[in-house]
């Protein structure tokens, strides 16, 4: 009777071992490595606990870093061996890291397609386009991007204007440049109008790629050669970002530099007009989140409107062992259009974004909306990283008073030189 009772012990333990082995070989954590952006955190995290609370056998770690360090802690961890599942990548990159072997091609069943076309159905025009590379989708859009003016109406009031009349939104870069000197206060404790500087040179790129593309600027011609240094290039340079410091109203001593936030002067009222997106007012003060008024990116040819698209964008690595519970994630994550813009103001880039009850009460949603339709993404290529740079030297070069073209001229051969190795 004992040996019998014994056997049954060994053998319901020897179940229970079995079974606790099984689910621990089951459980699922998903690393995900995104840029710091507290809202999105916050987030990502609440979402990650739903979809965790239907698949218990799945969970989400989350890593952020700011921006500027970002790219560069990831790839540390990619050559070391240690990638993460998901990533949060910019589409500029995509070139580099499709072509590095370091990105999955995107489970179309995870997002209950059969191929990419029903992929990109599910996606506005244009949303998919700056992550595909060779036909091949590599991720998602976390936020699909363009540009607009953020305007401080207080601002306007003290200069006798009213920001919600569209008469009075800035229509030319000229105009723009007009009005900031007039809202600039000459003791130093008030800018019109700046640009961000000093960070990373994409964030660069988002603000000069729509002026290049009104004014007919390359970064680089057909057959791969530099001419950022161009007579349209330079002319646009100088008319644009040239022009602000030349007018004394604006420039990289004026500006306070966070990788955080790096539009902090007009979020915390010491700027009366800004660039940027629609991610940008969860991060404005309690004031300025009262007064901000959003009005389409100034223009060269009001007639043929030009502005940027961008992605900053969620993909799988090649070596995760989760690729399939990652894109599941990415799926659920994303298609909650309405939750994100809500919580963080990004634009999924799925459709119908635009008649959502969400969209429908979040100012200046119709503009973004409209500004999509004219915008396109920088320009591509494996040593993105190095070009952009060359152009953000030659900006901060003009702006210590180095002549346009000859900083542009530099920055070409800089850039046929990489292209070149």
């Amino acid at each position: 009777m004992n040996f019998i009772r014994k056997s049954a012990y060994i053998a319901a333990l020897s179940a229970a071992t079995v079974l606790s082995a099984s689910s621990m070989a089951a459980a699922v954590e998903l690393t995900f490595w995104h840029h710091t952006y507290p809202p999105a955190r916050e987030f990502i995290e609440k979402k990650a606990a739903e979809f965790t609370a239907q698949h218990p056998d799945i969970t989400i770690k989350l890593h952020d870093d700011p921006h500027g360090d970002y790219e560069v802690k990831l790839l540390a961890a990619i050559a070391a061996g240690n990638a993460p599942d998901i990533v949060n990548v910019l589409d500029y990159l995509f070139p580099q890291y499709a072509g590095r072997g370091i990105l999955a091609e995107v489970d179309n069943a995870a997002f209950g397609v059969k191929d990419a076309a029903e992929l990109e159905s599910l996606y506005q025009p244009q949303a998919l386009s700056g992550l595909t590379i060779n036909g091949k989708v590599y991720g998602v859009p976390e936020e699909f991007n363009t540009l607009a003016l953020f305007i401080n109406k207080a601002h306007f009031k003290e200069i006798g204007l009213d920001a919600e009349d569209e008469a009075n939104w800035p229509k030319s870069w000229n105009d723009l440049l007009d009005v900031s000197a007039k809202l600039t206060k000459e003791d130093g404790s008030r800018l019109g109008f700046n640009w961000v500087w000093n960070l990373d040179p994409y964030w660069y790129a988002q603000q000069y790629w729509p002026i290049l593309q009104q004014y007919g600027c390359d970064v680089v011609d057909a057959n791969g050669k530099a001419t950022i240094n161009s007579d349209a290039c330079v002319k646009a340079f100088t008319e644009t970002w040239q022009a602000l410091i030349d007018k004394k109203i604006g420039g990289p001593t004026m500006a306070t530099v966070n990788p955080v936030n790096a539009l902090q002067d007009f979020s915390e009222g010491r700027q009366s007009i800004a660039i940027a997106g629609i991610w940008a007012p969860p991060l404005f003060s309690d004031e300025v989140k009262e007064q901000y008024v959003v009005a389409p990116l100034p223009q060269l040819d009001a007639a043929n409107p030009k502005t940027l698209l961008n992605s900053y964008a969620l993909a799988v690595t090649e070596g995760s062992k989760h690729k399939k519970e990652a894109f599941e994630f990415l799926n659920f994550l994303t298609s909650d259009s309405a939750g994100y813009l809500a919580a963080t103001g990004y634009v999924t880039g799925r459709k119908g974004w635009a008649e959502s009850e969400t969209a429908k009460n979040t100012r200046g949603a119709a503009i973004f909306a409209e500004g999509q339709k004219h915008g396109s993404f920088v320009w591509r290529s494996e040593t993105w990283t190095q070009e952009g740079n060359a152009i953000k030297a030659a900006i901060e070069q003009f702006a210590q008073g180095v002549p346009v073209k000859d900083a542009l001229d530099h920055a070409a051969q800089d850039i046929d030189s990489v292209r070149q190795k």
